[in-house]
């Protein structure tokens, strides 16, 4: 009796519910082994190939081609038995045949990239490359209009360019393939497609001789755009007796949807992000969903500017505005931006700016549903002519934070981009208050539009007798007319007086009054340290309340110089293992004398802390041992460690306690803590022997760190990390790299979780599972728990001073302020890089913020070094960090096995990797991994602070042999390869 399989139409993605059959390349009784490719489908992804994995002869009836056919529904079958050649109704089908669909001609997709928030599809302007061509990482494959700007499409995997190809003037949606990159040229695919503004395509033939292929129309829906985001929102819980995929509730808690009124489109009715999406309509819906009045004559298509700007003023019909109009007299404003020589545009924007930190809510938005999002940063869109037309809006970052002079400079670089549409999409997407200037153009008056994301946008008219007309319209769900109308009093007054602003210079923040101590820094790390040293060396009597008998803090006492006193013995022991390979013989057997380590370590520590104490009376700060918490905002009370708590008021205080180390809710930690066989970053260090097994759990800089160096001390180590990669804050391919090297030495488990932890020091079990769900347990004398720090404010008493949490950690701005002006928190206890050099510079940004000076702390330029051998390290941007901040950015890469110090010293392991700006070609990352990284770092952090370019470090003279020289060599790579790959 003959056996028939059904072939179905196989799931791709979870967002995936129908194809379209494109081509059938199997006849009906053609023969048909494993692996063969039966048919074509177009897919919402791309255009794949199906293949089967039964054997037999390939029967019908087929699905016609150009069929819309849904996931797992029949497309044809396959039977046993040769001469059948169509399988009767009724007929009996035992079982699937086995797909897969893959792109099997096609390798890896270069997909149209989301370069907005706003953007859903692309036109294809340009291909750089033709099919065939070899590509190199960094090449610039295509420029693709989007509704803001024509940008380049950059590729970052060698190989070579194959179809199918979306061809000039395709409509190719967000996340859908463009083209393909393939690792052989004799994979290389001719095909070419031409894709309609309905997203189908509409003709596909090969490139050379344009020889038609097919011509199926595919039906294809694109994913909504959610228009407003709240990102890093908890994901929503699943609805009651039914299934939502993880990225569907991230999504849904990010812009609001409830998923109890969704239907699931995944399978089983699972609900999927792209159900999520569509409940949240786009610009562009909102605008197609409208009703649409027909006129006479033959219409030509909108270009993505046009289209963009219809979309988007049609949603603004969904925003219940009103308007308010103030005649502002600017001629002290203009004259005073002449003197400065900056523009009346920027002046302007910055007196926004001022009058806004008086009317926050100005600067805030509405998000459905019901919600209020409240903003800080005054990023200001301002309107701008294009050349050819239309309007772009580039914006000005972070106005309250930077002077006039700084505005200019970033408005100059702006201008012309903004005119020729080159911007980045981090320059244009999502202001959060608009300015819109037709004066210039002799309108007397004019009201302009708000679109959803902002509550206000700003009109001003030319001069008149009774001064500039500035009108704003205003979003009636964030801000009422008196709002408003108090903001433009307020706006009125500081342009007409810019003498009270413009030309003033910062005052002393530190408010006056009968203090005890006008500052007072409560915590003696390296944060609080720097910050009373700088204080009390420009004259402001500061005192540091300090909850132990020396200063030092974390890094002292149990992080830094303890840890790199162990890691310096232990680089002896592993150096000597290496001798013999270099010809020196007898020295690799060294012992470790733990008794001589710790007696040097402790003297080490305590050495430097009494320096520290020395020099801190010395410059004459007010050094006192014992608790601080609030009394009330200009209060704190003092508990020693010895006598009876006292009072002290203050003028201003700078919080800087540091962070405890973070034991997560594992069954039987806790317990283990108490009894001594889990231990932290804080107890390690009592540690009487180094231990014959550990296991570590957090692959953190500290895990990472303390398993080497006790892995070189001859303990067995077994690390476990919740997440799929260890030291997530480090460059992704360098840590990658240096996983591997670590797995050579000790285990190391991602992806686990811990069942629990049992037993007493010397004899601890640890019970877990790895990424399979496969379990395991672990027997051995410690357990430590490295998996960071949390701060913990609770004996701050922070509630009776008013000072405001971001979840554990203190809020604060880029200045170190917190909710209330006159006290400032730096270090580990607001989150961040909880690293010493990071809390010192926090320390002394928040020190000139209350002399009067203006400084910020931009995480951008602050770097790390992991001890590890080899060591890992950054300073800046990272490229995805850069791309996710709309930088277009490039990197070049270099191993470190073909340097010539590296090759004389054995230290071949790992890499340097630079990262540049591609417009501006300034350095704004490095990424180590090498040995001596915490050496080479150094001009590292030149470079990327001062901004140097590429061809500044290029021309540099580096010495040689020092590995200092391929700074100079990976500058002129990149450059190298900018010049390549640059338009002409």
């Amino acid at each position: 009796m003959s056996s028939h399989y059904v072939i179905t139409m196989p799931q791709l993605s979870d967002t995936m519910t129908e194809g379209v059959v494109v081509t059938w390349e199997k006849q009906v009784g053609d023969k048909v082994e494993r692996g063969d490719i039966v048919a074509t489908v177009e897919t919402d992804k791309a255009i794949m190939d199906v293949e089967v994995f039964k054997a037999g002869y390939l029967a019908g009836p087929l699905a016609e081609v150009g069929a819309t056919v849904t996931v797992s529904g029949a497309l044809g079958y396959i039977t046993d038995t040769l001469g059948d050649l169509a399988i009767g109704e009724g007929e009996v089908v035992t079982e699937q045949a086995a797909t897969e669909m893959i792109p099997h001609q096609a390798g890896m997709p270069i997909v149209m990239p989301q370069l907005s928030d706003t953007m859903t599809e692309g036109i294809v302007v340009t291909w750089e490359k033709a099919i065939g061509a070899a590509l190199k990482r960094g090449d610039i494959v295509a420029t693709v209009e989007t509704d803001k700007a024509i940008m380049d499409v950059e590729v970052f995997q060698e190989g070579f360019l194959s179809g199918p190809l979306a061809g000039v003037g395709s409509t190719v949606e967000v996340a859908h393939p463009m083209a393909f990159i393939v690792s052989d040229a004799a994979q290389v695919n001719n095909t070419e497609v031409t894709v309609s503004a309905e997203h189908k395509v509409i003709e596909s033939h090969h490139q050379k001789d344009k020889t038609p292929i097919y011509a199926a129309a595919a039906k294809s829906t694109p994913a909504a755009t959610p228009a407003v985001t709240q990102p890093g929102a908890k994901p929503v819980a699943r609805p009651a007796g039914r299934q939502a995929s993880p990225y569907a509730r991230k999504l849904a808690g990010e812009i609001g949807v409830d998923l109890s009124q969704l239907a699931g489109s995944g399978p089983a009715g699972v609900i999927v992000a792209q159900d999520v999406a569509r409940a949240r309509p786009s610009m562009a819906q909102v605008a197609h969903s409208l009703p649409q009045v027909e006129v006479p004559g033959t219409g030509r298509p909108m270009s993505s500017m046009e289209k963009a700007v219809s979309h988007a003023m049609t949603a603004a019909l969904t925003l219940p505005t009103f308007d308010v109009t103030f005649n502002i007299k600017p001629e002290k404003l203009i004259a005073a931006a002449k003197a400065r020589k900056v523009s009346v545009t920027v002046a302007i924007a910055k007196a926004c700016s001022v009058a806004m930190l008086k009317h926050p809510m100005l600067n805030n938005c509405y998000q459905p549903v019901d919600k209020i999002v409240e903003r800080s940063n005054h990023d200001f869109g301002v309107a701008v002519a294009a050349d050819g037309g239309g309007l772009v809006v580039p914006i000005l970052h972070n106005i309250e934070q930077k002077s006039l002079e700084q505005l200019q400079a970033e408005w100059s670089d702006l201008m012309p981009r903004a005119r020729a549409r080159k911007l980045s999409p981090n320059e244009y997407a999502s202001p959060t208050f608009t300015i819109s200037n037709m004066g210039m153009f002799g309108v007397t008056h004019f009201t302009a539009i708000p679109t959803p994301g902002i509550a206000a946008i700003m009109a001003i008219a030319a001069t008149g007798p009774d001064g500039m007309p500035v009108n704003i319209t205003g979003d009636h769900r964030v801000v009422n007319g008196a709002h408003v109308a108090a903001y433009l009093a307020d706006l009125k007054k500081i342009i007409e007086n810019p003498e009270s602003w413009l030309e003033a210079t910062a005052t002393n923040p530190i408010p006056e009054g009968d203090w005890d101590f006008p500052v007072i820094v409560i915590g003696g790390g390296p944060g609080g340290e720097d910050c009373a040293r700088d204080l009390v060396e420009h004259g402001v009597k500061a005192a540091m309340i300090n909850n132990a008998p020396l200063p030092g803090g974390e890094c002292l006492w149990r992080g830094c110089i303890p840890s790199k006193a162990w890691r310096h013995n232990a680089d002896l022991m592993r150096d000597r293992a290496h001798d013999a390979e270099k010809g020196i013989t007898g020295t690799n057997t060294p012992k470790l004398d733990w008794a001589t380590l710790e007696t040097r370590r402790k003297g080490i520590l305590q050495t430097r802390g009494e320096l520290a104490l020395k020099t801190d009376k010395g410059v004459k700060i007010d050094v006192r041992e014992g608790f601080a918490s609030f009394v009330d905002d200009h209060t704190i009370k003092v508990q020693p460690a010895g006598g009876e708590a006292y009072t002290l008021r203050f003028g201003a205080a700078v919080i800087a306690p540091g962070a405890p180390p973070f034991v997560p809710p594992i069954p039987g930690a806790l317990e283990g803590l108490t009894g001594g066989g889990v231990i932290t970053s804080d107890t390690i260090w009592n540690l009487p022997a180094p231990p014959k097994k550990m296991a570590i759990v957090g692959g953190g800089v500290i895990g990472v760190e303390m398993a080497q160096i006790f892995r070189d001390f001859g303990t067995e180590i077994l690390m476990l990390e919740a997440r799929d990669r260890i030291l997530a804050e480090v460059e992704e391919e360098i840590a990658k790299q240096l996983t591997e090297l670590l797995k050579q030495e000790f285990s190391v488990v991602t992806s686990a979780k811990i069942g629990s932890i049992a037993g007493t020091p010397g004899k601890m079990k640890l019970d877990y599972a790895d990424a399979e769900g496969k379990t395991a347990s672990f027997d051995c004398d410690y357990v430590l728990m490295a998996t960071g720090k949390r701060p913990d404010t609770s004996k701050l008493n922070l509630e009776a001073a008013g000072v405001q949490l971001d979840g554990a950690a203190i809020k604060v701005d880029t200045r170190g302020r917190t909710s209330v002006p006159h006290i400032y928190a730096v270090g580990d206890v607001v989150g961040g890089y909880m690293l010493a050099h990071t809390a010192a510079t926090q320390g002394r940004v928040a020190a000139s913020n209350l002399l009067g000076e203006d400084h910020v702390y931009n995480q951008d330029l602050d770097c790390g070094v992991t001890f590890s051998r080899p060591q890992a390290g950054f300073v800046g941007l990272s490229v995805a960090q850069a791309k996710a901040k709309g930088v277009d950015a490039v990197e070049a890469k270099m191993p470190m096995s073909i340097d010539a110090k590296a090759m004389i010293s054995g230290e071949t392991h790992g890499m340097i990797k630079l990262v540049a700006d591609k417009a501006t070609q300034k350095i704004i990352g490095v990424h180590f991994l090498a040995e001596h990284t915490d050496t080479l770092i150094g001009e590292a952090v030149m470079m990327v602070s001062a901004g140097m370019t590429l061809k500044q470090v290029a021309q540099a003279i580096h010495p040689h042999p020092t590995q200092t020289e391929l700074f100079g060599e990976l500058a002129r790579r990149l450059m190298s390869r900018l010049r390549r790959t640059a338009k002409h």
